[in-house]
């Protein structure tokens, strides 16, 4: 007789179970999924309907006859002024606004909706100002220049760069930490509202310093094992130092010869470096080489935490390809402005002693 197989009850449930967790676990993967992509879109949104981090694009737009709502919101997203025209709808349903007058409109995709239908309705716009930023500005600097031109309030612009979440790829290798964005602040002439966002204010200068640090830029760091935010604060030490155009990769020579040499130069000793925190004047005292702070070169090895200014586009290629030369020592010269650069220790001292000369002769 053939005998009957013995159904496993317990192996039954056990495939139930497990079978029922994993749907389970599905089911919660696929709710954390779409709870992830509804945040990620409500990001881009509130970014586009407040223009908080956009590429800046400018664009004239001529209207002949009134249109609709329906039909600019279709126009501004064709011309990239906007990313969501049925927003922008919802948005001028809001606002009460069925249609636009025909006209010619400067447009620009960092306004946000409200500046975008309010110089479409033919109100008077928002003051432009041309602001230049000098090479080598502290990010300090730049945050009063800002307030001096009525286009952001300093201590705003600085609670900005220091704590605002930027997604710039240059910032990458740069943490959330004080003076982080002190170096990507790149020195050019902008133009900006009267009493524009922060955030708008900062990105603009952020998106200048991507653009300007270019590909062939970003391969050379590579290829010489650097990052670019160990480049960004090479550069502002050799914008600080340099007072001579001839003599930035000069600096940059030196300054690497001094890395590459831990064990004969732990310190850098760079007077440019402890300026940053004592307020730049014109000479260091013997209490000021004593500040405890990562800054100080005279007391900390390598490079300090940040860049300690925000340095022009050739100081950044002198860091990037610095001269090679057999130069440990530099000093600056009170008659040129320029330094006498020194081999050996003895020359360096001698070197000191004739500016020291000069220095009191003047």
């Amino acid at each position: 007789m053939a005998k009957k197989r013995r159904m496993n009850h317990t192996g039954f449930a056990f495939m139930s179970a497990t079978t029922g967790l994993l749907k389970s676990i599905a089911y919660v993967l696929l709710i954390v999924g779409i709870a992830l992509a509804i945040s990620a879109v409500v990001v881009t949104v509130v970014n586009d309907v407040f223009a908080l981090v956009k590429q800046e694009n400018i664009v004239t737009l001529k209207l002949d006859y009134e249109v609709t709502s329906q039909e600019m919101s279709d126009m501004l997203e064709e011309n990239g002024i906007i990313q969501y025209a049925p927003v922008f709808r919802v948005f001028t349903v809001l606002k009460d606004v069925q249609s636009f007058k025909s006209g010619e409109y400067e447009l620009n995709s960092t306004m946000d909706y409200g500046q975008i239908i309010d110089t479409l309705r033919g109100k008077k716009a928002r003051n432009i100002v041309k602001v230049t930023i000098p090479e080598g500005y502290t990010m300090k600097q730049i945050a009063e220049l800002m307030e001096q031109n009525k286009v952001c309030l300093a201590s705003e612009f600085i609670e900005t760069a220091n704590t605002y979440d930027f997604s710039h790829k240059v910032l990458e290798d740069v943490p959330m930490t004080e003076n982080r964005l002190e170096g990507y602040l790149f020195p050019d002439t902008y133009e900006f509202y009267e009493d524009e966002n922060t955030v708008s204010v900062v990105n603009k200068m952020l998106n200048n310093f991507e653009k300007r640090y270019t590909k062939a830029m970003r391969n050379l760091t590579e290829k010489n094992g650097k990052t670019i935010a160990e480049i960004v604060v090479l550069a502002s030490l050799i914008e600080r130092e340099a007072m001579w155009e001839s003599e930035r990769t000069m600096i940059a020579g030196v300054i690497y010869n001094r890395l590459n040499a831990p064990d004969r130069f732990p310190m850098l000793q760079i007077d440019a470096t402890l300026l940053y925190v004592t307020g730049h004047k014109e000479n260091l005292t013997a209490e000021d080489l004593l500040i405890d702070s990562p800054y100080n070169t005279y007391m900390y090895e390598g490079l300090p935490p940040t860049a300690i200014c925000n340095p022009g586009l050739n100081a950044l290629l002198a860091a990037i390809s610095p001269e090679q030369n057999e130069y440990y020592y530099y000093v600056a010269d009170p008659e040129t402005g320029g330094h006498v650069f020194s081999k050996t220790v003895e020359e360096h001292n001698a070197a000191v002693a004739e500016m020291r000369k000069k220095y009191n002769k003047n």
